[in-house]
């Protein structure tokens, strides 16, 4: 299978630049001649200027981005642009919905330049060892955040990526799902858009009439998934938590046994079922 352009560009360039183990953004900037700054402004999370015609030029930050993790990623994305064939004339300045906003996936350079900043902070040599080897829960995930300075949600997208296990992530604002991001084994489709169902841990975060638990816990298959395929009464297992800056939940789900005794083929992805018919389709609980 052909590896995202953004991952391959940003292993090359860790590897041109002799850089083992964890990048600092800063440092790899500094490498790369951008001169950094951090403005006091509100349109915008990152931005880049190029000089023309020279191989340097000057990224600015948005001062106010309230985590390090995000801020080392809009880093991270704006190295991406200056780096990747085909974004020379990418000079727009990026909103904080272009950054690692995964649902987005019409923004091509900027889905790019997102796979760029998170092979680079959360390179795959480091991090597969890291998640393939303990039980799927978001404390692995924020550790890993931690250790490698990045944002959760960037973290969390890489997890599905990396791990050999059924899990899925999934951002929800306001009560619905933003988007979400399965394994390669995940097998089902989670709809964006979606309100939350009753009943999933998420919800009841949002309602404010839940806790944050230290573990996954099990919940009904079809809170969360509907297809024809789900067996009656099976459970996949949930852990969520509130980001209360974000007003969102981040949450991880995880099929710890089969829940399908059907052909194991991907239920429709939205892009080759444009019209929602499959929806139409759909069984009732």
């Amino acid at each position: 299978m052909k590896l995202p352009t953004g991952r391959i560009y940003a292993q090359a360039m860790l590897d041109e630049l002799g850089i083992v183990g964890l990048a600092d953004v800063r440092e790899v900037a500094a490498q790369l001649n951008l001169e950094l700054n951090e403005v006091e402004v509100d349109g915008f999370d990152g931005a880049l200027i190029r000089a023309e015609g020279a191989s340097f030029g000057a990224i600015a930050i948005r001062r106010g981005i309230l985590e390090e993790g995000r801020k080392n990623f809009t880093i991270a994305h704006e190295i991406g642009h200056y780096v990747l064939p085909g974004h020379e004339k990418c000079d727009e300045v990026c909103l904080d919905t272009d950054v690692g906003n995964w649902s987005d996936v019409g923004k091509q350079l900027e889905r790019e330049a997102d796979g760029f900043a998170a092979e680079l902070l959360i390179p795959t040599a480091y991090a597969r060892p890291r998640f393939s080897g303990t039980t799927p829960s978001l404390q692995t995930i924020s550790t890993v955040a931690t250790e490698c300075r990045a944002s959760l949600s960037a973290t969390a997208w890489r997890y599905c990526d990396l791990v050999p296990y059924a899990c899925a992530i999934v951002w929800s604002k306001d009560g619905r799902i933003a988007w979400s991001r399965a394994s390669g084994v995940f097998g089902f489709f989670i709809e964006r858009g979606k309100y939350l169902e009753k009943g999933t841990f998420a919800r009841t975060l949002f309602e404010g009439a839940g806790h944050e638990d230290d573990s996954p816990r099990p919940v009904p298959a079809d809170l969360w998934i509907e297809s024809r395929r789900l067996n009656e009464g099976v459970e996949i297992w949930e852990h969520s938590i509130f980001l209360r800056n974000y007003r969102s939940v981040l949450s991880l789900l995880w099929i710890k046994e089969p829940i399908s005794t059907e052909d194991e083929t991907n239920d429709l992805l939205p892009e080759l079922d444009p019209l929602g018919l499959d929806s139409v389709k759909r069984r009732r609980r």
